[in-house]
């Protein structure tokens, strides 16, 4: 599962280094950004799903 997700992580950053220059061209720099935003704001969600599921409090030792 590690490879995998590091073969993820490459492929994500490789796709956006590439679709850059296209976001440049049709949203301007000040917008060409806030598709990269998705990404954390994605993990911002699904950390707080994590921190209200149950099963939290054994992986973090009893504490929240």
């Amino acid at each position: 599962m590690l490879t995998v997700q590091t073969v993820v992580g490459f492929s994500l950053t490789l796709i956006t280094i590439h679709l850059m220059p296209a976001w440049v061209e049709t949203l301007t720099w000040q917008y060409a950004f806030v598709p990269l935003a998705i990404g954390p704001f994605l993990g911002v969600l699904a950390m707080a799903r994590l921190r209200a599921h149950p099963d939290a409090v054994k992986l973090a030792n009893g504490r929240r």
